[in-house]
């Protein structure tokens, strides 16, 4: 009688399978323009409570002129 080989499967964590990021030896802006954004970010944060807008088209307007600013 012909048996076939009994295979030695486990279930992969799909995870395991992926290559780990490169993890860059500081953190924070690289750049003055990273700078500015992270500065911008860093404002609205601690800015109080958020604000409401009627349109998309009112809060693209706003955010292109602090962005801009």
């Amino acid at each position: 009688m012909n048996h076939m080989p009994t295979l030695n499967l486990k279930a992969l964590d799909p995870a395991e399978l992926m290559p780990l990021p490169e993890v860059p030896e500081s953190y924070g802006p690289r750049d003055e323009e990273e700078q500015r954004i992270h500065e911008l970010v860093m404002e609205g944060i601690h800015s109080g409570p958020g604000v409401v807008y009627d349109t998309v088209d009112d809060f693209m307007l706003a955010l292109e002129a602090r962005v801009l600013r």
